[in-house]
């Protein structure tokens, strides 16, 4: 584990760097140009100042560089009777850098963004993998379930 890796909640001050991490997860292997990548960093401001408590986004840094994201979309589920409050999240682009991987930093992101879906109360995460990362998240107490992933509140 590297000892200058920091694991926070991302601001709005990181949506350029945000940016340039989504486009290497969506991307991979396409630098934009610069009128693109200036575009795309202004929508995911847009986007992020749009989402409120909606979406949480934890970042890891090394050396102040932005080098992982882990994103998670808040919802609120139909109330039942004697259950009025269900909330649930969906852990989304999970990525750190190729050239970090292997690390612990996937760890810690997800470490860190589920234990932020605890302390809001989120009592269920799903999640979306490729087969060939599901083990992560099985080690993360994440199990199968129909082709999706979950992990409910301990």
């Amino acid at each position: 584990m590297p000892s200058d890796l920091v694991i926070r909640p991302a601001t709005l001050v990181d949506a350029p760097a945000l940016s340039a991490l989504r486009w290497r997860w969506a991307q991979p292997g396409r630098t934009p140009g610069p009128d693109e990548a200036r575009e795309f960093a202004a929508a995911l401001s847009g986007w992020l100042r749009s989402q409120g408590e909606r979406s949480v986004c934890h970042v890891a840094t090394l050396d102040g560089v932005l080098v992982g994201m882990a994103w998670l979309a808040l919802f609120d589920r139909v109330p039942n009777p004697g259950d009025a409050v269900r909330r649930s999240g969906d852990v989304q682009s999970v990525f750190v850098v190729p050239e970090h991987q292997g690390r612990g930093i996937g760890r810690r992101l997800m470490e860190s963004l589920c234990g932020a879906a605890d302390e809001l109360g989120v009592r269920k995460l799903t999640l979306d993998s490729r087969d060939s990362v599901m083990p992560f998240y099985e080690r993360l107490g994440f199990t199968a379930q129909g082709g999706m992933m979950t992990r409910s509140r301990r």
